[in-house]
């Protein structure tokens, strides 16, 4: 294993066993997740995706299972609401539920991140005191101890508008790669624009869906091509190092020949462009953070193909 491709892929990978395709139970899912942690590659693991109403489904596992090893990292998801009303009660219930689950379970857990889908009042920048609306509510969250990562219910750039006039470094962009059907895949460009929307607001990104292979490739079963994990990351990294533009950050996002990628201990590259290790490493803390996939064992088994694990 390259040095720089480690720092690439290190934590990269939520587990979301839960939701779509795969839709498992959480006995199912949960107990995925503690294995996976074991193996050899359960260094590429990041925290596991679970909605906040069901935190208190974990319980029974205290003792089974969360007094192996380091601490349970988990991500939350907010149960949103289509009205800034209903978003609001929602959020204080989510906020409620965290803190209950923290007291329940001490320091064999962390929940560190919260994901939450906006409504259109929150996200709109057009929309009357939107932004002054979006400041304060996100002002709650340094008193939680919660990075936070905001899903547009529209168009990201208006929402990534809005985040850049917020003062704070903990609050996030997160976008959807893909779904179950062809409509639910952005274009290449769309992705290449979050990522350098996401550079000029300052913000840290995420993603979720669509993202199980390294490279892209045609998935018969929803008829759409799906993006490569392995594209977007080395794509946000050189963003971050090189503050490449939303054309130059498309062309690597298309790219499926791995001959173009290259790692070795002491940088990766795309062609021409390189970035060191340490810089691969700072790009991932302060800047492309994570994806959420319900599938483990897909993305590994592909990088093992591809010769990279």
């Amino acid at each position: 294993m390259f040095a720089s491709l480690r720092a690439l892929l290190t934590g990269i990978l939520d587990y979301a066993g839960l939701f779509p395709p795969a839709r498992l139970t959480l006995d199912h899912a949960i107990r995925n997740y503690a294995r996976y942690r074991q193996e050899l590659e359960g260094w590429m693991l990041g925290r596991f995706i679970l909605p906040a109403a069901r935190l208190e489904e974990l319980e029974p596992y205290q003792d089974e299972l969360f007094q192996t090893g380091p601490p349970f990292a988990f991500s939350v998801l907010g149960r949103g609401g289509e009205t800034f009303a209903d978003f609001i009660a929602n959020l204080r219930t989510d906020l409620r539920d965290i803190a209950a689950f923290r007291k329940r379970h001490g320091d064999r857990v962390t929940v560190d991140v919260m994901e939450l889908r906006l409504p259109a009042e929150l996200s709109d920048p057009l929309l009357p005191d939107s932004t002054e609306t979006l400041y304060k509510t996100m002002r709650v969250f340094p008193a939680v101890d919660l990075l936070v990562f905001c899903e547009s219910p529209g168009r990201s750039d208006g929402l990534l508008t809005q985040l850049a006039m917020l003062p704070f470094d903990y609050v996030g962009f997160k976008l959807r790669c893909g779904g179950l059907e062809a409509a639910a895949f952005p274009s290449s460009q769309q992705i290449a624009d979050a990522l350098r929307g996401s550079l000029d607001a300052g913000v840290r990104f995420k993603a979720t869906a669509g993202l199980h292979h390294p490279l892209p490739r045609f998935d018969p079963t929803v008829n759409a091509r799906m993006h490569g994990f392995l594209n977007v990351f080395l794509a946000g990294v050189l963003a971050h190092v090189h503050d490449l533009s939303a054309e130059q950050i498309g062309r690597i996002l298309d790219d499926e020949q791995a001959r173009h990628f290259a790692f070795d201990n002491r940088q990766a590259s795309w062609r021409t462009l390189r970035a060191s290790t340490a810089e691969i490493a700072a790009a991932r803390r302060d800047f492309v953070v994570s994806f959420g996939s319900c599938s483990f064992d897909e993305p590994r088994a592909d990088l093992r193909a591809l010769g990279w694990l």
